[in-house]
């Protein structure tokens, strides 16, 4: 499976050209979206999440191909204000699954990082990768594994209209 996004335009339509976007997405046979991990090395992995909507809040959860992950994986304290584990797993393959909370809190190529302890006290870093759409630019199709939790509203400013309580 490949990462990559392709962008295809069609014309609809009989009087005029009316142009619509379509993305390839990285499926499975069932034809449902999932969340790409690859290895970056032994102890290095990349997390693509896909889109992402500016000030939204997610819960995401990824598989990590460890075959020693009863073992006992640890996490890493991180002082990460958008992105922290908040459970790991080991799944029935014998895999390791991390949960983790995402806020998408600027536009374009989002990279955070998290980080974990193996058995054998080595650090493994999970590297997420999310493209991040900003207000008004479409509401994104969330992959797999992925659920929007909340809205950060944005502060208000002293142009508000709100007159406040009377």
């Amino acid at each position: 499976m490949s990462g990559n996004t392709n962008l295809v335009l069609m014309e609809v339509g009989d009087k005029g050209s009316h142009h619509h976007v379509h993305f390839s997405e990285d499926t499975d046979q069932m034809g449902n979206t999932l969340i790409t991990v690859e290895g970056k090395g032994p102890d290095k992995y990349e997390a693509h999440v896909g889109f992402l909507q500016i000030n939204h809040r997610y819960s995401i959860t990824i598989t990590l191909p460890f075959s020693n992950a009863s073992e006992g994986y640890q996490v890493k304290e991180s002082t990460n204000l958008f992105c922290r584990v908040t459970e790991l797993n080991t799944i029935d393959s014998g895999h390791l699954e991390v949960s983790f909370e995402f806020l998408a809190y600027k536009e374009r190529l989002l990279r955070e990082k998290l980080f974990l302890i193996s058995p054998e006290g080595v650090e493994i870093c999970i590297v997420v990768l999310a493209r991040v759409l900003g207000k008004g630019k479409g509401t994104p199709m969330l992959r797999d594994g992925i659920k929007c939790t909340g809205v950060q509203m944005e502060d208000e400013s002293e142009a508000s209209d709100w007159q406040g309580y009377e």
